[in-house]
């Protein structure tokens, strides 16, 4: 969905809900008959493009210092242009939401008849074990010296261990309208994010000369490097609830106004980190469709 479509979808329900309260109000049992009620459990799908800072590959969090000179930090941080935080720090909005990918699962908790708790999250673990470079063997040769047969090497695959997660906690508000399925609901919302690579070389049949001597390259490069990213996120939350029957609804969920702060930190192994900071603050963030079960 585009920014303008979710918002005036969303307006339009909100619209609806209140034309139905003014014109159609009723009271009774009949009315609040799909309400949320105290001592109900809430458990919803989250669908929409991923709502955390970070892509399923966290390669690009990793320190390049293989390069002799090169400096610890972004892209182009060691020459004259600046580093820049736009691929590491992308969250997703209304722009580019796929509403077919899961992101997480919700669960809420009714205190009271209108009043929530919410918690959400999602994670994704991921485990690549190393591989040793094995160097290519001659098994003969002719009489020139030429190998005539020979077995190839094979390439080394570092250790790499990748922990992505998001959790959020929040408290909701719902209004009951005369339409005896629709129910709008606003509140408010804290979270925490974390995405973390780690990788080991193996052994890489690399070698660099030092005083004319062929030395292992991990002697003077670290064979570890680490980078992870973390925010912590605070929002307003606005979303509307349509039962489709008693116990099973559908809801499109927003945030009006978001602000997160995140730290970057990337280091190799037995180095001090590179650590910095960003603000962000934004409008009509995070469209969610959630699909799920109350009872």
């Amino acid at each position: 969905m585009t920014k303008k479509q979710c918002t005036i979808l969303l307006s339009a329900l909100m619209a609806t809900s209140s034309l139905f309260a003014q014109e159609n109000a009723c009271n009774g049992k009949e009315c609040a008959s799909f309400a949320p009620k105290k001592g109900q459990w809430e458990v919803s799908l989250m669908l929409g493009k991923s709502n955390v800072f970070y892509n399923e590959n966290n390669t690009y969090l990793l320190p390049d210092i293989t390069t002799p000179g090169a400096d610890t930090g972004l892209p182009n941080g060691s020459q004259i242009g600046s580093g820049y935080l736009n691929q590491y720090l992308q969250i997703d909005g209304f722009n580019g939401n796929s509403l077919l990918n899961i992101i997480g699962v919700q669960g809420k908790y009714f205190w009271q008849d209108c009043w929530s708790v919410s918690f959400s999250g999602g994670m994704n673990i991921g485990v690549t074990p190393k591989k040793d470079y094995i160097e290519s063997q001659t098994l003969f040769e002719d009489a020139n010296g030429v190998p005539s047969l020979e077995i190839p090497g094979s390439k080394y695959i570092n250790a790499t261990a990748t922990n992505n997660f998001f959790v959020n906690a929040g408290i909701e508000r719902y209004f009951k309208t005369g339409n005896k399925r629709i129910f709008p609901y606003v509140g408010a919302q804290v979270g925490f994010q974390l995405a973390r690579v780690e990788t080991r070389e193996p052994y890489t049949g690399k070698y660099i000369t030092v005083d004319d001597e062929k030395v292992e390259q991990q002697v003077y490069f670290p064979a570890g490097k680490i980078g992870q990213m973390f925010g912590i996120k605070g929002a307003a939350v606005a979303g509307v609830e349509y039962d489709l029957m008693p116990g099973m609804f559908l809801a499109l969920e927003f945030q009006p106004l978001a602000y997160r702060y995140d730290v970057i930190q990337i280091a190799p192994q037995g180095f001090d980190h590179y650590n910095l900071c960003h603000h962000n603050i934004k409008i009509f963030d995070l469209p969610t469709l959630r699909v799920g079960f109350r009872f």
